[in-house]
């Protein structure tokens, strides 16, 4: 098999990979009230972090409106607040309400098992090594591919 068939299947693979685990996630998320877009937000601002609105949306590359909306949802849910912001008058900080930052150390403890049983079967090295070619990808795909 040459480079290129190996990368399509590479490729296909983490799609596949990425598709099973979004339907795992949107299960037990939505048992929380959560979804995706959600657990991201939260997983930028856990434990203790505070970041604004535009913040966010550079680290999950997505638009402003799309993380606004999601951060309504969350504030309308009472698991994030707006605190103030020194640097910015009218961009306020966000961060994870006590129930925010409990509800999602739970999910990580859910997350923590599954992949427990997912990754039981791999030696540490392996693991290693598919985080470095996955990093080393990304880092790729970013650097050619960013708008």
């Amino acid at each position: 098999m040459n480079i290129g068939q190996d990368a399509y299947k590479v490729t296909w693979l983490v799609r596949r990979l990425f598709r099973a685990m979004a339907e795992s996630a949107d299960s037990y998320l939505g048992n929380n009230g959560l979804t995706a877009a959600d657990r991201a937000v939260m997983e930028f601002l856990y434990p203790d972090t505070r970041l604004t609105v535009p913040d966010i949306a550079r680290r999950y590359q997505v638009s402003r409106q799309h993380v606004q909306v999601t951060v309504n949802r969350l504030l309308d849910t009472e698991l994030l607040i707006n605190v103030e912001n020194p640097r910015h008058k009218r961009s306020s900080l966000l961060r994870l309400t006590q129930q925010g930052r409990e509800l999602f150390a739970s999910i990580r403890r859910h997350e923590g098992a599954l992949l427990d049983d997912i990754f039981a079967g791999l030696k540490p090295e392996e693991v290693a090594v598919t985080r470095r070619t996955l990093e080393t990808l990304l880092g790729h795909f970013l650097e050619t591919h960013h708008d």
